[in-house]
């Protein structure tokens, strides 16, 4: 097992978080945690880099969409970058696939969300 790795910026204004490793029941509150303070601090619209993120489970979706609904209740967006193809796998048959906004890379979120990276 791979311990989960959180990391977070703020890129031209949207906050991006970073996980990489597996997001279960032992990472989910630590996820949860980073989320809420995003969301309440920063901004209602969050990017979750999940390219490197190799597990999740039943209690890392639900991080996941309680965030999306957090956001919601802001009119802001929370969007998932690079899902790899298990991660992929798991989204589709939740159904979750066609509640979150996938993109490829941070690139084409930002500019999805009308940013742009700093030069």
């Amino acid at each position: 097992m791979a311990e989960l790795q959180i990391n977070s910026q703020v890129i031209a204004g949207i906050p991006v978080v970073t996980l990489g490793g597996e997001l279960d029941s032992y990472s989910a509150v630590r996820v949860s945690q980073v989320l809420d303070t995003l969301i309440n601090v920063h901004a209602p619209s969050v990017l979750i880099d999940v390219v490197d993120l190799e597990y999740i489970d039943s209690a890392g979706l639900g991080v996941l969409v309680s965030a999306l609904k957090q956001v919601g209740d802001r009119a802001g967006t929370l969007a998932l970058i690079g899902p790899n193809g298990d991660i992929r796998r798991v989204l589709r048959i939740t159904g979750l696939d066609k509640l979150f906004m996938i993109y490829g890379n941070e690139a084409e979120a930002l500019s999805e969300m009308g940013r742009t990276l700093p030069a």
